[in-house]
């Protein structure tokens, strides 16, 4: 009886990548599945797969008149698979990746003979070049693998299954299909992990083909194109902690007087961070919102604008403060983030921190982390590109906006 289920969306392919990838899936060890192949618009592919297919009667071709993109396509897929009796686990995959032998049969192992609660299971990956070469030694590969290691938790700050997973259809018949386009696997993994568990099988299954011709990878070496996905992956990840009740831990105060191309990377540096549990006001200080008018297209679900026309700085700071719920707040300045698990990092010595702590940084050097201590000298002058305890940054402002003031 046939169990599983496979779905493989097919665009525009050159046809030596999609020969590689149906051969190396209906070449599996296990071969008892049925295969759905979804061509999304794109009919001149047809000829090419009928011809692939051979009249292999595990495979069913389905097509669309026009283009909808791969969202869509793997739900026409997995409707098809849905309608029929004993298909038990899923996986789709890509037509242009190459799928070692053993693939299916590893995965739907450990499915079949883990725990109830289990319900998605993936495995490391070779990454490969438009020629087939390896692009990761053994050595980088086992950084991957500690990497891909991680405990369920750290799925909500980034996207640790990667590209050869399966999972039980009991499970997925539970959420809505796939969405969130150019980041629908992530978001899938994020609403599917909140009716099951998770397994990491640490050993290569496949080979992922990195940024080949026609792959979503490729096309976000487009700044308006890499733009959408971000705000796509941030909106996955800010949905699931809605969903969980999980409240934001950092507030980014970013005052800026002008939207220029200083301004501009500043935020992008901000936005490529692993760390996104944060919301983001940007303090508008110009006469007429034009920071607003220009920032605001550079898209974000949790970054909203204030607008303090008139007033300094310390001022702006000192009212926007005031309204700020969470645990911690960051006040960026001129200094870019260097590494985009910076904000991570400082998070996570913060929380483990001495309460006496109010506050760290990275050293110029960037070599260590420093802290400020309540009452005490701190090396480091003014609060820029330092995370506080939110009570100790409105401590420190109100004695510098009463300073300024002449009221201290």
């Amino acid at each position: 009886m046939v169990d599983l289920g496979v779905v493989m969306p097919v665009y525009k392919q050159k046809p030596a990548f999609l020969k590689a990838a149906m051969e190396s899936v209906l070449g599996q060890t296990f071969q008892k599945f049925k295969l759905i192949i979804v061509i999304d618009g794109a009919p001149e592919m047809e000829p090419l797969i009928r011809r692939l297919i051979q009249g292999d009667n595990r495979v069913r071709v389905v097509s669309h008149t026009f283009n909808q993109g791969v969202a869509t396509a793997l739900n026409t897929g997995f409707a098809q698979l849905y309608g029929m009796s004993g298909i038990q686990y899923l996986t789709w995959v890509s037509s242009d990746n190459v799928y070692y032998p053993r693939f299916l049969e590893t995965l739907r192992n450990a499915l079949a003979k883990g725990p109830s609660e289990l319900g998605l299971v993936y495995s490391s990956f070779q990454s490969i070049d438009n020629e087939g070469r390896p692009l990761n030694s053994e050595q980088q590969l086992a950084i991957q693998r500690q990497y891909q290691s991680q405990r369920k938790e750290k799925l909500l700050d980034t996207s640790i299954v990667g590209v050869s997973f399966m999972y039980k259809a009991a499970c997925a018949k539970k959420i809505d299909g796939y969405g969130n386009e150019s980041v629908e696997d992530y978001d899938y993994w994020l609403r599917l992990t909140e009716h099951c568990e998770m397994k990491y099988i640490p050993v290569e299954l496949m080979d992922y083909r990195v940024n080949s011709t026609f792959s979503v990878s490729a096309a976000l070496q487009d700044t308006a194109r890499h733009r959408k996905w971000r705000y796509a992956y941030h909106l996955a990840r800010h949905q699931a902690r809605m969903r969980r009740g999980i409240s934001p831990s950092i507030t980014v105060l970013l005052p800026l007087k002008e939207s220029g191309v200083k301004a501009i990377e500043r935020i992008e540096n901000l936005y490529e961070q692993t760390f996104s549990n944060y919301t983001c006001f940007i303090i508008d200080l110009s006469a007429d919102m034009r920071v607003t008018a220009d920032l605001s297209t550079i898209s974000h679900p949790s970054t909203g604008f204030k607008w303090f026309p008139h007033v300094d700085e310390v001022t702006a700071l000192f009212h926007a403060v005031q309204m700020v719920q969470t645990k911690y707040c960051f006040v960026p300045g001129d200094l870019l983030f260097k590494d985009v698990m910076d904000l991570t990092i400082m998070h996570e010595q913060l929380e483990k921190a001495d309460p006496k702590v109010m506050s760290n940084y990275y050293t110029h050097d960037h070599t260590d982390i420093g802290y400020r201590f309540v009452s005490t000298y701190s090396p480091k002058e003014g609060l820029h590109d330092e995370l506080f305890r939110t009570p100790s940054l409105v401590d420190y402002l109100k004695i510098h906006y009463e300073a300024a003031r002449g009221l201290g």
